[in-house]
């Protein structure tokens, strides 16, 4: 199956010329790094797509990365994977890990599932990225809607089991707080980096429920870093936090975004 490009030219470039400038302007500068997982926003790119690919650029990116994103639209499973086949970008299909997949919706946990795919933009928006860092990548590309922890903890288990002997990269795909003004983001944006810095999954849920925040990526994020601390002892790394008034001169109602990197081992 094939997975036609839903917002090509509206939060990316169609063009692959001028998405290769985009990347190659705004590629990290520090030196590549094998990584457990990275979190990066997914908003059109004038807004957070430096962000993202500063923070993808600085990682090695490995034979297969297992996309983790929300479900803006609310059509689909709970827990939904992208079938087997391929995914569009301007710099040609990605295809999809099949083992991986397989494994994965053996549980009853994962379920095959375009429908929450169909118009998602959380995961379209990151494919071109990795197609354009590593051209033989294959995705695994999964969206979470609400869920309670149990079944969060449980996602967590079943994926860790079916990549640990694998090598492969986790992305979280998810914007910070939404629509407040650049302030009151900032500050909240701050609590919910702190958990995720501190790899602390409880935290990271009771700062954004304590506090209205509004990341649209808490469920795929708490998923991650149950994940982490399933691969043994890591540390993060925040690459960067921005917001969207940066690019639109609007400081009033702006979207946070943040780029963090997991390594293996300690400080």
């Amino acid at each position: 199956m094939r997975r036609q490009a839903a917002v090509a030219g509206y939060f990316y470039p169609a063009d692959k010329n001028t998405l290769s400038r985009f990347f190659n302007e705004n590629t990290s500068l520090s030196p590549k790094k094998d990584a457990l997982m990275a979190i990066v926003p997914h908003a059109g790119y004038i807004y957070s797509g430096a962000t993202a690919f500063r923070t993808l650029s600085a990682v090695n990116i490995p034979e297969t990365v297992v996309l983790l994103g929300p479900n803006h639209t609310g059509q689909g499973t709970s827990i939904s994977v992208f079938p087997e086949g391929s995914w569009e970008t301007p710099f040609g299909d990605v295809e999809t890990d099949d083992d991986i997949i397989a494994e994965l919706c053996s549980s009853g946990v994962f379920e095959r599932d375009t429908q929450a795919h169909r118009r998602e933009h959380s995961l379209e928006v990151i494919v071109p990225m990795l197609r354009f860092l590593r051209p033989d990548v294959k995705i695994v590309c999964i969206t979470v809607k609400n869920s309670n922890k149990n079944t969060l903890k449980t996602a967590s288990e079943i994926l860790f089991s079916s990549v640990r002997d694998k090598n492969v990269l986790i992305v979280v795909s998810s914007d910070m707080n939404h629509f407040e003004n650049a302030q009151i983001t900032e500050q909240k944006d701050a609590l919910a980096i702190d958990a995720l810095l501190k790899s602390d999954e409880n935290m990271l849920y009771n700062v954004v429920v304590g506090n209205d925040i509004s990341m649209c990526g808490v469920f795929p994020a708490y998923i991650g870093l149950l994940y982490c601390k399933l691969c043994g002892e890591h540390r993060a790394e925040l690459t960067e936090h921005t917001h969207s008034g940066l690019a639109s001169g609007d400081y009033d109602s702006v979207v946070g975004y943040a780029g963090i990197i997991y390594y293996r081992g300690e400080e």
